[in-house]
């Protein structure tokens, strides 16, 4: 083997990403982009995440909704069952998103963190519902009614479980732990998909 050889494999091997991980890690940023993008942002396909019990961190700048419905329930998930609060949105106008899940142990790779953002107010989205296992920001709220019977708006079978309703509401600088998104339809802005190696959030 020639010295330039050697020296071209030992740069490679002392590099921050080796080039099969490049690969691969670019591999999916134009995959994500091509499914996600094309169909979501055209209105060809349902916004959802695969229940696969792994959860994705959002956040957002601020979200606007219409008709909301908010009560707890159970999620079955790849991985069990896991206890959720679900929201459901009639109408919905988020800003800056940001969306972030890891897969971990990849072969060759290692941990390999997915990033959706959409910028500014570039998403929309009609009968939305998140399951989540956290939610944290600040709310303004109106037309808000506590205890209604989750199972009299549909929503919950087979259950005596109460449910918060409201008219309207906006929230600023939210967080929240994702088990679960759907939506009827959505339409987003400037949607970005990216890749990075190694384990990070938004």
């Amino acid at each position: 083997m020639s010295r330039n050889a050697a020296t071209h494999r030992g740069s490679d091997r002392s590099g921050g990403i080796r080039w099969g991980r490049f690969t691969v890690l670019c591999t999916l940023g134009a995959v994500g982009m091509g499914v996600i993008g094309g169909g979501i942002a055209s209105g060809q396909l349902p916004m959802n995440f695969a229940v696969s019990g792994q959860s994705f961190i959002g956040t957002f700048g601020a979200v606007d909704g219409d008709g909301i419905t908010v009560y707890p329930r159970a999620v079955d998930t790849a991985a069990g069952s896991r206890p959720s609060i679900a929201v459901k949105v009639d109408s919905a106008r988020l800003s800056d998103v940001c969306l972030s899940t890891v897969a971990r142990g990849l072969p060759l790779i290692g941990d390999v963190t997915m990033f959706a953002r959409v910028p500014g107010t570039g998403l929309t989205a009609e009968t939305l519902v998140v399951d989540v296992a956290s939610v944290n920001g600040s709310v303004d709220v109106n037309d808000v009614r506590l205890g209604v019977d989750a199972s009299a708006t549909g929503e919950v079978q087979g259950s005596a479980t109460a449910a918060a309703m409201v008219g309207a509401s906006h929230a600023s600088a939210t967080s929240s732990e994702i088990i679960a998104l759907t939506a009827t339809h959505a339409s987003l802005t400037n949607l970005s998909v990216s890749a990075e190696a190694g384990d990070h959030s938004c």
